[in-house]
């Protein structure tokens, strides 16, 4: 739904006028997919390291897998739809 010219207006003397609400918006949603993905690097990095160590099994291994790709497509589906 657009803004009514009140709303941008009242919009823009309080941002300063610097940055449009769709820009903003593009801007936090690209900043939560990209610690989304960093999250996701991290734990499956240091879920393989536990598997080559043998501290970890290889189901947790797998369960770790399907909850990231769950987390991330019920996040897409979200934010993004």
């Amino acid at each position: 739904m657009a803004m009514t010219a009140a709303q941008l207006s009242g919009w823009n003397a309080g941002s300063g006028g610097g940055m449009p609400p769709s820009e903003l918006n593009l801007l936090v949603l690209g900043l939560l997919i990209s610690v989304l993905f960093l999250f996701t690097a991290w734990v499956l990095v240091t879920a393989y390291r536990g598997v080559s160590d043998k501290s970890v099994p290889m189901k947790k291994l797998l369960e770790a897998v399907v909850r990231l790709v769950l987390m991330l497509l019920l996040t897409l589906f979200f934010y993004f739809h």
